[in-house]
């Protein structure tokens, strides 16, 4: 399918992004995988044939086809990939909700990362027998078995999970992006944190970043949390619709840094989020900058 574009400004903002990324080729090299993943024979063939917009539907396959594609040739993490289109609009000229984006990784998760559900197999959507058959992810199998609900990891007995007949959807976990709270920095920016206290996101001056779950933020004057007092629950009612609107407030519809850890949650040596955190960074991201407000957390184990 050939994606057309009336006015190029969004295609070219999306290579910019991409080229911009750790690791990115340069800018001609990502123009042209871009123009080729969009069914074009180059940048030039793209650039000279404009056509009425044709918005490609988020919840349709050609989105996960493109960005697989695009990080195959780029060599970009799928996850930086969306990211960086997404904020260039360049599916359609209104943004994407959260809820959209959660959708859209979840399903390249499920191409890319697990595959097939099936009995066993890191990945799998299983059912919590211990939890009132919740939905978790099947981290590590055998005796004992470790999954990952939407609020976190667990230990069960392996008859206590259940591998249903018909695969269950896919779903980000809360744990690995929605906030449980934010500190207030010298400068006056926002840095919003995950329910193990990862950083997610800063907002400062009306700009929102990813922030790396691998550093540990300096410059604290103050720390708030969506919890309501007396109250542990997190990941539902009250402080989940705090956190949601807090969100919004920022106009945050992403899916952060964190969520990538899920492809070393499943590998069998990952007994915690600590581990899996470290591995990301030295696999994917060594070179990351680390930028002034934060240093590198020293309280992760790196193997």
């Amino acid at each position: 399918m050939r994606i057309q574009f009336t006015d190029l400004s969004r295609p070219k903002q999306a290579a910019k992004n991409l080229a911009r990324l750790a690791g990115a080729p340069s800018l001609s090299n990502v123009q042209a995988s871009l123009a080729q993943c969009l069914g074009y024979r180059d940048w030039h063939d793209f650039s000279m044939n404009p056509g009425p917009d044709n918005p490609v539907d988020p919840a349709g396959p050609e989105i996960p086809r493109i960005i697989s594609e695009l990080s195959d040739l780029t060599g970009l993490r799928d996850s930086d990939v969306q990211y960086a289109t997404s904020r260039a609009r360049l599916f359609g000229s209104s943004p994407w909700t959260l809820d959209a984006q959660l959708d859209l990784r979840a399903r390249l998760w499920r191409q890319r990362l697990f595959g097939p559900a099936e009995r066993g197999r890191p990945g799998t959507v299983v059912r919590d027998k211990a939890d009132g058959r919740t939905a978790a992810y099947l981290l590590i199998p055998g005796r004992p078995t470790t999954i990952l609900l939407d609020a976190g990891r667990a230990t069960r007995a392996d008859f206590e999970v259940i591998t249903p007949r018909s695969p269950l959807p896919d779903f980000i976990p809360s744990r690995l992006w929605l906030p449980y709270g934010f500190w207030t920095l010298t400068d006056g920016s926002e840095v919003l944190f995950s329910r193990d206290y990862y950083p997610l996101w800063r907002v400062h001056d009306g700009q929102i970043n990813r922030v790396d779950p691998w550093l540990y933020i300096e410059g604290k004057t103050a720390e708030s949390h969506f919890t309501p007092p007396r109250s542990s629950v997190w990941s539902s009612g009250v402080a989940r619709e705090t956190a949601l609107a807090r969100m919004a407030q920022h106009r945050i519809a992403d899916v952060p840094r964190l969520a990538d850890i899920m492809a070393h949650l499943i590998e069998p040596d990952i007994e915690s989020f600590g581990p899996a955190v470290s591995r990301l960074h030295r696999r994917s991201y060594p070179d990351a900058v680390v930028p002034p407000f934060a240093r590198m957390n020293e309280r992760l184990r790196y193997d």
